[in-house]
């Protein structure tokens, strides 16, 4: 497992900072890691998704985006990571 370097660049300074601040940079790295890691391959994207629980979420995009939206998203997104 790695640590992603924008968190160990927010601890080198959470001692200057307003301990708030200092958690919602964490989460924001923490949610765009987790957005990453759905996006990464939207063929399995709904499945990841209904599997941990997000199944609004998956919905959701089925709305915005239409049955089987993955399919549309380039199939080279999912080759290319």
């Amino acid at each position: 497992m790695q640590i992603d370097p924008r968190l160990l660049d927010i601890d080198q300074t959470a001692d200057e900072r307003e301990p708030t601040d200092v958690a919602v940079d964490q989460m924001a790295v923490i949610v765009d890691n987790l957005i990453t890691g759905y996006l990464r391959n939207p063929e399995r994207t709904d499945a990841m998704l209904r599997r941990d629980g997000l199944t609004k979420t998956a919905d959701r995009l089925v709305e915005l985006f239409g049955p089987n939206w993955w399919e549309r998203m380039g199939n080279g997104a999912s080759r290319s990571s």
